[in-house]
């Protein structure tokens, strides 16, 4: 009868041991889930406040950009006003010039036009710059390609090129003049760098009209690009096909990263020793 007692209450001692373990579990989870929650409103607290400090300093970046481009486009007027005033005076003061000092002039005067009119259109582009439609113009390739070959006129000479535009499919459409000029100029200079080598250098550039786009090709027939082996290299940062030292390996980035922001992509194919064909492909609205 004593052993029968005994066992009753250390099973009744059992119980009230497993009764109160069980008391200290809730408890324990209870704890463990308010640290739970504590731990994640501190991380999600530190992820904000990381947040916050990177759009922090990234505003701050962007609004330095900004005005240092306004600077810069602000200070480069003058020079180039003076500049200008400097060739006008040249003009007035030249006495039965010659044939080729007359063309030098007026390609002089062209492009100082030009890069004032690529002032205007950064200048614009800065004051639209929260709203992409307000950039979106009426563009007249033509014009367009014109003003980025001048630019580039000392080296076409040099280099003996000969250039073959052809706009009869489309010439004018809707898209962003500063966007396009900066594509098209990188990817001309990309063409000149890779053809000038060749015995007869020519680069064709041409328009196909798509349905809701169009198609700017740049077509040359340089060295090629071996496109198994390099066409990652093509469209990376600071990464050049070629190990000289022309170029700065950014060129084909900026083009990617323009068509990514304001609509498009780019085509490339490239035989080796054969050329290349780079097409620009934009969604547009025609004129």
């Amino acid at each position: 009868m004593t052993t029968s007692r005994t066992h009753i209450e250390t099973i009744a001692s059992l119980k009230a041991q497993i009764t109160a373990l069980e008391k200290k579990n809730k408890l324990l989870k209870k704890n463990l889930e308010h640290n739970k929650i504590n731990l994640k409103k501190r991380q999600n607290s530190l992820v904000n406040q990381t947040i916050e400090e990177q759009h922090a300093k990234l505003m701050k970046y962007n609004k330095e950009l900004e005005q240092f481009t306004y600077v810069a486009t602000h200070d480069l007027k003058s020079p180039l006003a003076n500049i200008q005033g400097y060739l006008d005076l040249i003009e007035i003061d030249l006495v039965n010039p010659s044939p080729d000092v007359l063309d030098s002039m007026k390609w002089l005067k062209y492009s100082v036009a030009e890069a004032r009119n690529v002032i205007s259109e950064l200048t614009n582009a800065l004051k639209a710059r929260n709203n992409k439609e307000e950039l979106l113009k009426p563009i007249n390739l033509e014009d367009l390609v014109e003003g980025i070959l001048s630019g580039m006129r000392a080296k076409i000479l040099d280099s003996k090129i000969v250039f073959i535009c052809d706009f009869t499919e489309i010439n004018e459409f809707m898209y962003y003049p500063v966007a396009l000029r900066s594509i098209l100029q990188n990817i001309i200079s990309n063409a000149i760098q890779y053809s000038s080598t060749v015995p007869f250098p020519e680069i064709k550039i041409t328009t196909n009209n798509a349905v809701n786009e169009v198609l700017i090709s740049v077509e040359d027939n340089g060295v090629g690009i071996d496109l198994e082996t390099n066409e990652s290299k093509v469209f990376g940062l600071f990464k050049r096909i070629q190990n000289d030292e022309s170029g700065s390996g950014i060129g084909m980035y900026i083009v990617n990263k323009l068509l990514e922001n304001y609509g498009g992509k780019l085509l490339l194919k490239s035989e080796l020793g054969k050329g290349s064909i780079f097409t620009v492909v934009i969604p547009v609205e025609k004129v």
